[in-house]
């Protein structure tokens, strides 16, 4: 009989809290024994009464075997197609906040398996604490011996290119986008040779597609990234290119760019940080502008203008004093930047030692980004300022990938979202067991991955604790992290 296949997998680091998965005549209940574990269900068409071939996926959070929250969708076990659902979409997977946890969670909507694609719809959950606001304090309390140690030894998550949380930039250019903006987007943009195919004006139409396929990588805003746990962030900031500026309604000013593709405001984005450290004493915040492959076009902000515009983000602190700092503050102590007010640390294109290449990330499995991992050390990391691990592939590289997923134009078929379940189960795992073993030295390390999750930031929590541990002490601190 006719079926379609569902992968599932769960994260859980709240005790109470379990996740129920259901289809027709079957389901699959996780608990936190289940983290980092790929499981299957089948909507089967002989488990479907009548003659319909809809059955419905269900995805349940249970708090004490009590449901408090759900999602769905329904699935036409012969096409593989929805029918309809409440995850339909993947700007819309919105996360969901309880009394004691925030839940985020994800749905990819795979075809019959084109191109090296998954043939199985992709769903993913995770529950973590809502303490992660203030991790920092909790792992290094003022006052105590870790927070005598270096800024440095924390190890901090970080959303893949925050500044693309949304396509409210993007739309409103598209909105008022001509076929000038198709020709300078063709010079701009090295993915769309990808479809000299389509004619200029069915190009016009589906740009946003394109763009929602290669840039969106993340769907939260700012301040609940830094509920998660998130504490660091890349910032590609510029003005406009000249013919988004001359078409769209966008204010004149400094935008997150993905090559020329505008995302958050800059002043917004440092507003919101700056919100944040101004509510929560204890939290650190690093912001590293760079501008890696942002078009000449697109003006940068003068170094002045950056510390001017640091120095007006801080200004806006009400409760208690905020000022930043430089590369000086990986090396100070924990409670003397405390105690100086300095918690938003700012670099401007800092040496890193990456885990990322064009060649190994460019891949719909873990295991060449594995590899990477595999292959960095402690002297590799001398000389550089950050160890950044990245978890999330960069699939949008592989033309047939994108142009099947653009063209799929579905609106939770991009291809970014369709190895994240599957590359976070084996990358987070090992980043726990190897990272602090391979990578020694006396540098922050950051944990980076798309669509930024509460089993990512977990993770960078549970090894920064490890790392502020009293020398001669456990050296295995399990808490619920580990169970």
């Amino acid at each position: 009989m006719p079926s379609k296949g569902v992968s599932v997998y769960s994260y859980i680091s709240v005790d109470g809290y379990e996740v129920e998965f259901t289809v027709p005549a079957a389901s699959i209940l996780n608990t936190a024994a289940d983290n980092f574990t790929p499981k299957h269900l089948e909507i089967d068409s002989s488990n479907i009464p009548g003659p319909h071939f809809v059955g419905r996926f269900r995805w349940s959070v249970l708090f004490h075997g009590e449901a408090i929250t759900s999602a769905y969708n329904d699935i036409n076990s012969l096409t593989g197609k929805l029918s309809g659902g409440t995850m339909t979409a993947t700007v819309d997977f919105a996360p969901i906040l309880t009394e004691n946890a925030i839940i985020t969670y994800g749905f990819y909507v795979a075809g019959p398996g084109d191109v090296g694609l998954p043939n199985r719809h992709q769903c993913y959950v995770t529950i973590c604490s809502k303490d992660n606001i203030t991790w920092m304090g909790a792992v290094a309390p003022p006052g105590s011996p870790a927070a005598q140690k270096p800024f440095s030894r924390f190890v901090l998550a970080a959303p893949h290119d925050n500044g693309m949380n949304s396509m409210a930039a993007c739309d409103a250019f598209f909105t008022a986008a001509n076929m000038d903006v198709v020709s300078d987007m063709k010079e701009y943009l090295p993915c769309l040779r990808f479809f000299q195919h389509l004619p200029d004006h069915i190009l016009l139409r589906r740009l946003p597609n394109i763009v929602y396929g290669v840039a969106i990588t993340q769907k939260k805003e700012i301040p609940l990234m830094l509920h998660l746990g998130a504490r660091y962030f890349e910032f590609r900031p510029a003005k406009l290119l000249p013919i988004i500026r001359k078409v769209s309604s966008l204010p004149d000013k400094y935008y997150f760019q993905h090559s020329c593709i505008p995302g958050l405001a800059f002043d917004e984005f440092l507003s919101q940080q700056a919100a944040f450290l101004d509510g929560n004493p204890t939290e650190f915040v690093v912001v590293h502008i760079r501008w890696d492959g942002v078009v000449s076009k697109c003006e940068r902000p003068s170094q002045q203008v950056i510390e001017d515009m640091l120095d007006e983000a801080c200004g806006q602190a009400t409760q208690r004093r905020l000022q930043w700092g430089g590369r000086e503050c990986f090396s100070q102590s924990i409670d003397g930047l405390r105690q100086s007010g300095t918690r938003l640390i700012c670099i401007v294109d800092a040496e890193k030692y990456d885990s990322w290449n064009a060649k190994d990330y460019a891949t719909l499995s873990p295991d060449t980004i594995i590899a990477r991992f595999e292959s960095m050390n402690t002297e590799g990391q001398q000389g550089t300022d950050l160890t950044i691990l990245q978890c999330q592939a960069t699939s949008q590289s592989i033309k047939e990938v994108l142009v099947y997923s653009v063209l799929s134009a579905h609106a939770a078929t991009s291809c970014l979202t369709s190895t994240k379940a599957h590359l976070d189960s084996q990358t987070l795992p090992w980043i726990r067991a190897n990272a602090l073993e391979r990578l020694q030295a006396e540098k922050t390390i950051v944990v980076m991955n798309d669509f930024i999750d509460g089993a990512t930031t977990d993770t960078s929590i549970e090894l920064s604790r490890r790392r502020l541990a009293p020398e001669g002490g456990d050296s295995k601190v399990l808490d619920r992290l580990d169970r």
